[in-house]
């Protein structure tokens, strides 16, 4: 299972969310884990419907490299730009897909085998990119588990994650769009580090969906919300 990075829109910005997929791999090394992870990436994949790609189709990734603390990716296919607000975030999908599946800390682009001053002009790579903070890079929470429809047995373990007010996160199980399951559980480690909480509950068999978000202190209302649907069997 490879670690593949997509967006969640949360008020208008795009933030990077990750699901695990299963994917074939050329060869079982960094670099051929990374080359199937950026190739899923750079495609419409996501299980999730709300997760989305910033990469523009048409872009492939043809091959992957590494050497110390940097893997080199090299893409091709770079006909059209995703705006100056979006490349940022663009280069960040990438940037934490290539480092999640090579264990390099930085990401040195290359097109079409050259080193270029930016993808689409507005964000600079001619140096090795590394992960921009986690606090304004990720979405701000997460349901990491059960995975988009994913199935289940009846003993369903909850993977939370999330940057939270003093890591505070609601959660909630619906079925049929009834609350059949609210709790408040507190994640760890502390903000800005993105903390995770384990949760097993005891559910029937049947089709549910687990949705997380946090409280806003100011009015109340529900903020940086994901969700899943899952089968239990």
């Amino acid at each position: 299972m490879l670690a593949v990075y997509y967006t969640l829109t949360d008020r208008g910005t795009p933030k990077l969310v990750r699901e695990f997929h299963r994917l074939a791999v050329a060869a079982d090394t960094p670099a051929g884990k990374t080359r199937a992870a950026v190739a899923e990436m750079l495609r419409p994949s996501a299980l999730d419907p709300d997760y989305k790609t910033l990469w523009p189709s048409g872009v492939r990734v043809t091959g992957s490299s590494v050497e110390g603390d940097v893997v080199t990716v090299d893409l091709t296919g770079l006909t059209s730009g995703v705006g100056a607000e979006a490349e940022g975030q663009a280069i960040q999908q990438l940037v934490w897909t290539a480092t999640a599946n090579s264990g390099a800390s930085r990401v040195r682009v290359r097109v079409d085998g050259a080193a270029v001053e930016s993808v689409f002009g507005h964000v600079s790579v001619r140096e090795p990119v590394s992960r921009a903070p986690a606090i304004d890079t990720l979405h701000l929470v997460w349901v990491i588990g059960p995975q988009e429809g994913e199935t289940v047995g009846r003993d369903v373990t909850l993977h939370l994650a999330g940057i939270v007010f003093e890591n505070t996160l609601n959660y909630e199980i619906l079925q049929n769009g009834k609350v059949v399951r609210h709790e408040v559980v507190t994640l760890e480690p502390g903000h800005p580090a993105m903390g995770e909480k384990k949760v097993t509950v005891r559910l029937s068999p049947g089709a549910y969906v687990v949705q997380a978000y946090e409280i806003s202190m100011a009015d109340s209302s529900r903020q940086h919300v994901d969700n899943h649907t899952f089968t239990v069997r």
